[in-house]
């Protein structure tokens, strides 16, 4: 039996469309493994980021902030070429062996940490704000606001000017000695 024109083309596209359809079931099982290995919080967390990437109202950056939070939580010991690299805990255990004032830098971020998570803890509850809410004001999601305030993940320079514009007040009253 011969297929006409308009029947081969409808049987390439749903054959590239079941290749396509394999190509992403396959890039993605390396991704559902790692969620499934995820202690529950940090499932809930990565599927909650899932959501809002979906979502479609984040923008470049949000969505590069969050992709990396997800690569985070479901690959926390990788480098950016997906490779195993080392874990930030055992960095900063390592570093003060070869490095004596590395000690001394890194108890002073541990200390900036505390503080920031503090102060934003205070912040949130003067205003009124739950993590929801703060999330939304700076554009990031709930679950990255929980780890901040938990101190699972350190917040960068920008995040940190964000939640100072949310909360009307300067960078430095959340991060020790926070410079322009």
């Amino acid at each position: 039996m011969s297929l006409t024109k308009p029947e081969k083309i409808s049987h390439a596209a749903c054959s590239t469309a079941n290749a396509l359809q394999a190509s992403a079931l396959q890039a993605a099982a390396p991704i559902v493994l790692a969620l499934a290995e995820c202690d529950e919080e940090l499932r809930e967390d990565a599927i909650e980021l899932f959501k809002q990437l979906t979502a479609g109202g984040l923008d470049e950056e949000q969505r590069q902030a969050t992709t990396a939070l997800i690569a985070e939580i479901l690959f926390p010991n990788a480098d950016d070429n997906g490779l195993a690299g080392l874990d930030l805990v055992e960095a900063e255990n390592l570093a003060p062996k070869s490095n004596p004032e590395a000690k001394d830098v890194l108890n002073e971020m541990d200390r900036q940490e505390d503080i920031f998570a503090q102060r934003l803890r205070e912040l949130m509850e003067e205003k009124g704000l739950t993590q929801a809410g703060l999330a939304d004001a700076v554009g990031l999601g709930q679950p990255a606001i929980s780890m901040m305030l938990n101190r699972s993940c350190r917040p960068q320079r920008k995040t940190v000017l964000r939640f100072a514009e949310a909360l009307g007040v300067p960078p430095a009253s959340l991060w020790p000695n926070f410079e322009q």
